[in-house]
């Protein structure tokens, strides 16, 4: 059978490989699958060059740093051209306004990924360079409440949306957790963490407000991963807890799975636009249990009362309420651990997500 000629164009320059790795995965499975030949188009400077080269995959370079970059758009299309590309997938934004710009007028059936609800419009006309391109053919989206938001706003055949679970690997996850010796934490407390940032929907506030309705006397020690502690708006919402000495702005960590690891639960407040969370799937994978507010696809990775728990978003009493559940059952919480870690393993598995993106592919190039 001829296989599947494949250009795959994203853009990644961090140093921790942790965010990226499941799309990596995801490319190298197909390559791996003997069914598609694999191209990467990515930045000069990524992160996944070496990790793409050393499983055989051919790699070219651009700086995809524009949003519209007509010399970017050439490259594409050129090497669309010239080497009878069957499939185009672009994995982020930039990648999307270029690439389906160049597909116009060629033969590759084009892709895009989708990993959020929300900031989808209709009446935005910057949209119709991405998630609205009129030359997309199909949209994988991270997780089912991605797909039907998205839905809403989608022109004609709104199965052009559709849904596909990033893959993880638990080969990932065989560090030690994090050394926290350096912190004030309290002997025998309860450590719950959220990869925290100050932009409101990520719901560092609703964590704040829910800490200080807690008792007292709660043996409980918060960690705030990626909050700079020499911020002043950082000190001023961890104040807001009403219970500073619990609460540790650790700043940005490379190892943040690895804090997760030391942790008896992880949560995630976000109060709305959330996708597929990463930190959620990292902590499961080291069995930590998660508390997750019920936004976009946090209620698909956490089987509210068997993996975790699930909370109405932007209510505090509710999230203390969770906290509280676990703090006082510590038995309850390590169960939630285990069953966590036995779901990220079987529903959100690398394999599945190879498998299904092959059956997207087919699909397309048999219609």
């Amino acid at each position: 059978m001829k296989k599947i000629k494949l250009l795959a164009v994203t853009h990644h320059n961090r140093k921790n490989i942790n965010p990226i790795r499941p799309e990596a995965s995801q490319i190298i499975g197909l390559h791996h699958s003997g069914a598609v030949d694999v191209t990467v188009l990515c930045n000069p400077g990524s992160t996944l060059i070496p990790y793409f080269e050393q499983h055989g995959i051919k790699v070219i370079t651009n700086a995809l740093d524009k949003k519209v970059s007509l010399q970017t758009i050439k490259l594409i299309r050129e090497y669309i051209k010239a080497n009878d590309i069957d499939i185009l997938h672009l994995f982020n934004n930039i990648a999307c306004s270029n690439g389906a710009t160049a597909a116009i007028g060629t033969k590759a059936k084009v892709i895009a990924y989708r990993g959020q609800t929300g900031n989808v419009s209709r009446w935005d006309p910057t949209v119709y360079l991405t998630m609205l391109h009129p030359r997309l053919d199909k949209i994988i989206c991270v997780a089912n409440a991605v797909t039907e938001d998205l839905q809403q706003h989608i022109w004609g055949n709104k199965d052009k949306a559709i849904t596909v679970y990033k893959g993880h690997d638990q080969s990932w996850y065989q560090n030690a957790p994090a050394d926290l010796s350096g912190l004030p934490l309290h002997d025998g407390s309860f450590k719950i963490s959220l990869v925290a940032n100050l932009r409101p929907r990520k719901g560092l506030h609703v964590l704040m407000d829910a800490v200080q309705l807690l008792p007292e006397d709660c043996n409980l020690d918060v960690l705030l991963v990626g909050a700079d502690p020499e911020s002043q708006a950082i000190q001023e919402m961890i104040k807001r807890s009403g219970k500073p000495q619990r609460v540790h702005a650790l700043g940005y960590r490379e190892d943040a799975p690895e804090v997760a690891a030391t942790c008896d639960a992880v949560v995630l407040p976000t109060t709305k636009r959330e996708g597929l969370c990463r930190a959620v799937l990292e902590a499961n994978s080291y069995g930590v249990p998660a508390i997750v507010s019920d936004t976009g696809g946090n209620a698909e990775l956490v089987a509210d009362g068997i993996t975790g728990i699930v909370v109405p978003p932007s209510e505090p009493q509710a999230l203390a309420d969770a906290i509280m559940t676990l703090y006082k059952d510590r038995a309850l919480c390590s169960k939630f651990g285990v069953e966590a870690k036995k779901r990220v393993i079987e529903k959100f598995n690398v394999q599945q997500g190879v498998d299904k993106t092959l059956e997207i592919y087919r699909n397309l190039l048999a219609n």
